[in-house]
């Protein structure tokens, strides 16, 4: 009995004959993870505003990178690199790539907007209009420090900026209600130009500044003043789709010489 014992102690445990995954295997896997969380993350860049897309990227992103870790128990620590390639992909598609779809579809974008009308297509990105006028009366100019984001506890200001503004008045003489102005800006040591060939450009409900001595309303809108912006979004998106085919090969060519240098060693 005691032999017996001893004999249980020494022997070895037999360790189960598991084959490593195979090649297509861990690129499908890795595929999966670059293409699945960035065309999750499309309708956030084309419907929701930047602030909540970056905390979706955040977010949603946590339990793809727990998913990564388990998986590399199975598939080894190379399919982290693609849960990072993943987190570039969903940035690609926020930032860009959905961007450019919500605008081209007229999701984010809405125009011909009478300018009385404004008011009800502020939740609209992007924003044009038709039968206005830019008031010179109303224009002015001033400085103030790019107002990154507000706290409780206080404000986070980046560089100075140089602003200029007019007022958006409609041709047929009805109120414009909120207010409505047409912005630019640009470094302190450059002028802009809020020039009469364009006809709108991106919504701004909050401002850029904060400073209290100037003529502006707490309700008002203002349209950082652009041209048309079509071929800058269809640029934008052939080129945040090649990124995304970049993001793949560079995954293929990681898996194919991990794949390769497992076999010589």
């Amino acid at each position: 009995m005691f032999v017996g014992f001893v004999e249980n102690q020494n022997r070895k445990k037999r360790e189960p004959n598991e084959e490593p995954s195979s090649l297509f295997f861990i690129f499908l896997t890795g595929f999966s993870f670059i293409f699945g969380f960035g065309f999750f993350l499309l309708p956030f860049g084309a419907f929701f505003p930047l602030s909540v897309s970056v905390w979706a990227i955040l977010i949603l992103f946590l339990p793809v990178l727990f998913l990564g870790i388990i998986l590399s128990k199975k598939t080894g620590f190379k399919i982290l690199l693609a849960v990072f390639l993943s987190l570039l992909s969903g940035g690609n598609s926020v930032l860009f790539l959905g961007d450019s779809i919500g605008y081209s579809l007229g999701i984010t974008a809405k125009m011909d907007v009478l300018p009385e009308e404004s008011f009800l297509y502020s939740n609209y990105r992007y924003l044009f209009l038709r039968d206005f006028y830019l008031d010179d009366k109303s224009a002015g100019e001033f400085r103030s420090p790019l107002l990154v984001r507000k706290r409780s506890g206080g404000s986070v200001y980046g560089p100075v900026i140089r602003f200029q503004y007019k007022q958006v008045r409609s041709i047929s003489g009805k109120e414009v209600k909120p207010p409505l102005y047409a912005i630019c800006y640009s470094k302190d040591d450059i002028k802009c130009h809020l020039s009469s060939l364009f006809s709108g450009g991106i919504v701004l409900l909050e401002p850029l500044w904060d400073l209290e001595d100037l003529p502006f309303t707490k309700d008002s809108v203002y349209l950082v003043w652009r041209g048309s912006m079509d071929s800058e979004m269809f640029v934008k998106g052939v080129y945040s789709f090649i990124f995304f085919l970049f993001l793949v090969v560079v995954w293929a060519i990681v898996v194919y010489f991990s794949q390769n240098q497992g076999k010589e060693s």
